[in-house]
């Protein structure tokens, strides 16, 4: 691996497919569980089961996935390709046709579109643990592929609400999907111009031969900690993510501004993403994260007491909490890419970057086997008159839980990587480990 310049465009190029995975991603993560119960008239406890067994299913395939990525190293523009019809097709499928019942084919369109989700965002990751060994290109590299991906999605949550002007809700969802196809192939096509792997030679050459399965998921304990912290972060913010369509429709009353407050949570995110860069060169990493994890808490927590028409202290809470956003998409994925390379695992990138994917699609399973039952057992009721008991249970399912689980994702990372091993020691340890090629499983 290299220490050589990474220049903007190649930079660009890399990212960009980010863009269309993240525009694709949106729909299927919060637009679908809400179109199939409100058109289709699919229960929430049903839909909640689908969604935990389909979840589970991709984050069990994630490690294989990875696995199969190390083992075979198929050529990137190819699968890229194919990844990308299959996830066009599947989100086309799921909003514009139905086979079968509304449940089974919800359960098919869903299964095909996160397997093909899956294979190209661990792609991506792999590729870049494996461009660089430099720390801090690392979380330069994270950060261009997150930007993009925060500009698919704030183009995918603007995207309904023009298309349902300009194109009519019936044919909303076939003009996503059109412009869906048009962003992959560009995607796609600015991937097979980046010169991810300058020297194949080189990287072969410090590349050996792929270890086994059952190897590449034999962590050291320090990766351990950090896959479960990420764990907590994730299920912190899948939560929100599930029942946002819910709580800005049936709590706040301002369905039409949904939009609107995820647009300005995402733009924050993107705006902020530098500041959360260059506060990690200076402070840390993990530092880095404890603060965002809670600055999180207190900006967040203020959705608790917002109710029906408290529209711009809403908008408040979007703008100052989508600025922690830019933290946890780019340093869990920068550490343990320090991870990868300090522990002599480059023979597993893949593997190790599908964990990341294995946890926060558990993560959204279990956000969705937990909040849509419990909702359920409150007597909630989307797009319906509801109790106030039900609107409170909404209210502190949507924003309590979330930060008490951000507040133990950074106690964890305190005490684990903060307070154990003060200031350099922990990346000095990591590196001492390498340099004798050794590591405690």
């Amino acid at each position: 691996m290299s220490r050589e310049h990474i220049t903007t465009p190649q930079l660009i190029s890399y990212a960009f497919l980010a863009l269309p995975v993240a525009f694709a991603g949106f729909p299927l993560y919060i637009l679908a569980p809400d179109f199939f119960a409100t058109h289709y008239g699919v229960s929430l406890s049903l839909l909640g089961i689908l969604l935990l067994a389909i979840r589970l299913l991709d984050a069990v395939q994630d490690p294989l996935i990875g696995w199969w990525i190390d083992r075979h190293r198929p050529s990137r523009v190819p699968l890229a390709g194919y990844a990308g019809a299959v996830l066009c097709l599947s989100v086309f499928g799921l909003f514009n046709i139905v086979y079968f019942t509304p449940a089974v084919w919800f359960s098919i369109s869903m299964i095909a579109a996160v397997s093909a989700y899956s294979v190209l965002t661990i792609m991506l990751g792999a590729s870049a643990t494996l461009w660089t060994t430099d720390k801090f290109d690392q979380t330069r590299i994270a950060a261009a592929r997150e930007i993009f991906g925060l500009l698919g999605l704030v183009i995918a949550v603007s995207a309904p609400s023009v298309l349902g002007r300009v194109a009519g809700p019936d044919t909303l969802y076939l003009w996503y999907a059109g412009i869906l196809s048009l962003l992959m192939v560009l995607g796609v096509c600015f991937y097979a111009r980046c010169n991810v792997h300058p020297n194949p030679a080189r990287l072969a050459a410090s590349v050996a031969a792929p270890w086994p399965y059952t190897t590449a998921l034999k962590l050291p304990q320090q990766t351990r900690r950090l896959l479960a912290v990420y764990g907590l972060s994730m299920l912190a913010s899948s939560i929100p993510a599930i029942l946002v369509v819910f709580f800005v429709r049936d709590r706040l009353g301002a369905e039409d501004l949904l939009g609107a407050f995820l647009l300005l949570y995402f733009l924050a995110g993107v705006v902020a993403m530098p500041f959360w860069r260059t506060l990690s060169q200076r402070i840390g990493k993990y530092q880095a994260w404890v603060a965002s994890n809670v600055l999180a808490v207190v900006t967040f927590i203020g959705a608790l007491t917002v109710g029906a028409g408290d529209l711009w202290a809403y908008a408040a809470v979007c703008l100052a909490s989508g600025l922690t956003l830019g933290a946890d998409l780019i340093l869990p994925p920068s550490l343990l890419a320090d991870h990868t390379h300090t522990l002599g695992r480059r023979e597993c990138a893949a593997s190790d970057y599908s964990l990341l994917a294995l946890i926060a699609k558990l993560s959204l399973a279990l956000a969705s086997a937990v909040a849509l039952p419990l909702l359920d057992l409150a007597g909630f009721v989307p797009q319906a008159e509801n109790s106030t008991r039900a609107l409170i249970v909404l209210s502190a399912t949507y924003a309590l839980i979330p930060c008490l689980l951000k507040l133990a994702a950074a106690g964890l990372l305190y005490l684990f990587f903060i307070r154990s091993q003060p200031g350099d020691h922990h990346e000095n340890h990591l590196s001492n480990l390498s340099a004798r090629g050794t590591y405690h499983a």
